[in-house]
Formats: C-alpha cells, structure tokens, sequence
C-alpha cells in the first residue's frame, strides 16, 4: 500500500495532538482523514474513516484520478481510472471508476457515447450502486 501513495502522491501526516492548527485550517473533525490537495493546495477531495488496505488504495487512486480530470490532464486521469477498474476489482471505488471513466472519454474526445457505455457497463455489474443511478441521464444518448 506504502508503495501506491508514494507512486502517486506526497502523503503527510499530521498529529493533532501537535499540529492542531491545521486541523482547524483543513476543517478535520475526524481521524483518519484523508485530504488530498494539488500543487497549489487546493483542497480536491477528502474521506473520512477507515478502510482495508485494498480499498484505501483504489479511492486514493480514484480521487486523484478525480483531481487529474479537474487539471484537464485526461491521459493521467485515463490511467487511473483503468488501473482502479483492473487492479482493484471488489474494492468500492470500482463503480465509480467506472462512472468517471466514461466521464473522462467524454472529456478527452467531446463523444459522449463512452457516457452511455459507462451506464451499460454499471447497469450490467452494479445495478444497486448509486453511480448507476447517477449515470442514467445517459441512457438518451444513442450509441
């Protein structure tokens, strides 16, 4: 797990009993939180609680793959959406992979029918997720 923060991130870790100060900066009211920031230090995405360490792995993924696609940098965002989806099957980031790689097709090429494609694909492995229902104003496109 060490290994995929430190591929993909500069993990910090900030004791509150220590630095309570930034507690209050980042508005952490719960331990253990995970904030993930870029470059500037604008806040992208943020969860609260425990998970296993397979799991942890695919949402830090997933959010920074969020964060990618925030940056317009589709490629990196690409990449790890896909190596949620294949790396990380049974986690609880998977449907939401799903959800954003249809989301970041459409973004790199302006085609929306990966949209719809991304629908199917929840529809058919996830039905009870609630990033099917999020997708299903896709199903009016075409494909």
């Amino acid at each position: 797990m060490s290994k995929v923060v430190t591929d993909w991130f500069i993990p910090v870790r900030i004791p509150g009993d220590k630095q309570g100060d930034l507690f209050v900066k980042y508005l952490v009211t719960w331990t253990p939180t995970i904030v993930i920031l870029d470059e500037e230090g604008r806040e992208h995405y943020r969860f609260t609680g425990f998970l296993t360490p397979e799991d942890l792995c695919a949402r830090i993924i997933m959010d920074g793959a969020k964060t990618e696609l925030t940056l317009k940098n589709y490629d990196l965002a690409l990449k790890r959406l896909t190596d949620v989806i294949e790396k990380y099957k049974g986690t609880c980031a998977v449907p939401e992979a799903i959800f954003y790689l249809g989301v970041a097709k459409y973004l790199s090429s302006h085609n929306p029918k990966p949209l719809r494609e991304g629908l199917d694909r929840l529809r058919k492995e996830f039905p009870q997720s609630e990033w099917t229902l999020r997708a299903k104003p896709y199903e009016l496109i075409s494909l």
